[in-house]
């Protein structure tokens, strides 16, 4: 049976349709493929310009070399994501976001750490909001930030959750002191000792230690500027050397032997 010419004519048509279309489509691959490239060559999508914003202690200079961007690479073939993640390896970059802007602008966003105390091991690192010891000390650095101590190398390495726990408590403890206007100054605090058992104790410029443990720090206090009061009344405020306050109802109070003595 002979096929109908009309059927075959459809078929015909439907098939050269089809094979347009490929043709096309390849064609406007290819002309893209040929436009990018032509793009990949041309100074003007070269960067010529790179702003950085977000940054105080690092400098712009410091900044980009961080970043490692190539002079005049074309913005096209930048990677974006490769570049904020060398910026955020540095230990005073937190957080970091670049992006283009054509022609040939290349922008970089920056947070960065900023101290919130000192620890003491067998050097010093600055400690951020976080709890993180993100960087050394170096020369000229500024140590006016509460001071951390106690904790020894091999803790450091070994138990830093534990470490960064403590840490956390003696902001809160800070926090409080300056929310509540508390008698304790946190000016006068010379440093905050710090024992993976026992917790945290205060050690003011006066030569006083107050022993807080791990938790209640309101109450206990609290529980400080009530005592502060009934000695300095009874004139025996000044013999108080280590006063213990990490008990549920009470405070124990060691006097300074020698003013005792003397």
């Amino acid at each position: 049976m002979l096929a109908d010419p009309v059927e075959k004519r459809k078929k015909n048509r439907k098939f050269l349709k089809s094979a347009l279309t490929v043709c096309l489509t390849i064609d406007g691959i290819l002309a893209l493929v040929l436009l990018y490239m032509l793009f990949l060559h041309m100074p003007y999508f070269n960067i010529q310009q790179v702003d950085v914003t977000g940054n105080r202690r690092l400098s712009r200079a410091e900044v980009i070399e961080v970043s490692e961007i190539e002079d005049g690479i074309n913005l096209l073939t930048v990677d974006l994501s490769a570049i904020a993640a060398r910026l955020k390896r540095h230990p005073w970059i937190r957080f970091a976001t670049v992006y283009r802007r054509f022609p040939g602008k290349l922008i970089i966003e920056i947070e960065e750490r900023a101290p919130r105390a000192i620890l003491a091991s067998d050097k010093l690192y600055y400690v951020d909001e976080q709890a993180e010891f993100f960087t050394r000390l170096l020369p000229g650095d500024s140590v006016n930030f509460p001071l951390f101590t106690g904790v020894t190398p091999e803790q450091l390495k070994a138990n830093a959750p534990e470490v960064q726990e403590l840490v956390r408590m003696g902001f809160t403890i800070l926090d409080l002191i300056e929310r509540t206007g508390s008698e304790i100054d946190s000016s006068g605090i010379g440093e905050i000792q710090m024992n993976l058992n026992r917790g945290l104790c205060l050690q003011t410029r006066a030569g006083r230690v107050l022993v807080l443990g791990k938790g209640d720090f309101e109450s206990k206090i609290q529980r400080y500027e009530r005592l502060k009061r009934f000695l300095t009344q009874r004139g025996e405020w000044n013999n108080a050397r280590i006063i213990n306050l990490d008990f549920e109802d009470r405070a124990l109070v060691r006097p300074d032997k020698t003013r005792l003595q003397g």
